[in-house]
């Protein structure tokens, strides 16, 4: 039976007075993804991106914990406060985790955010966005 998967990202919404290369620039990070405004989202399907989106994955594999998967995300941001202060204010930013509920006989992952994330987004003010897929069998 498959194992419950955890998939958090931090992503960059919206922008069109910078390019993606631009804002990696900026943050002196690579990203995981990124989408382009009109262009497939993923080349196995049709769907276009409606705007640009620029996404920074978990640095850990997608059946690692979530509070391990927003530490390895928070140890790259964190740094950069200063870096992300005026994307943030421009741009929509946010933590978005897809939680999938695959096997029923595992316990539903915990969600738990720490100081550490409310401090930085009490400065920073991005936004949680939480998708749950029970996709197991019943």
């Amino acid at each position: 039976m498959d194992k419950n998967e955890i998939h958090l990202s931090f992503c960059i919404w919206g922008f069109k007075d910078i390019t993606h290369d631009k804002l990696s620039k900026i943050l002196e990070i690579a990203p995981s993804k990124i989408f382009i405004e009109g262009e497939r989202m993923n080349p196995k399907f049709s769907q276009l991106a409606k705007e640009n989106g620029w996404f920074l994955d978990a640095s850990t594999d997608k059946f690692t914990p979530f509070e391990q998967q927003m530490d390895s995300i928070l140890d790259l941001l964190t740094p950069k406060v200063e870096l992300l202060k005026p994307i943030c204010d421009i741009y929509y930013c946010e933590f978005s985790l897809a939680l999938f509920i695959n096997n029923n006989e595992e316990s539903t992952p915990s969600v738990h955010l720490s100081s550490r994330y409310h401090d930085l987004a009490k400065e920073l003010r991005f936004e949680f966005d939480l998708d749950l897929y029970c996709l197991q069998n019943a």
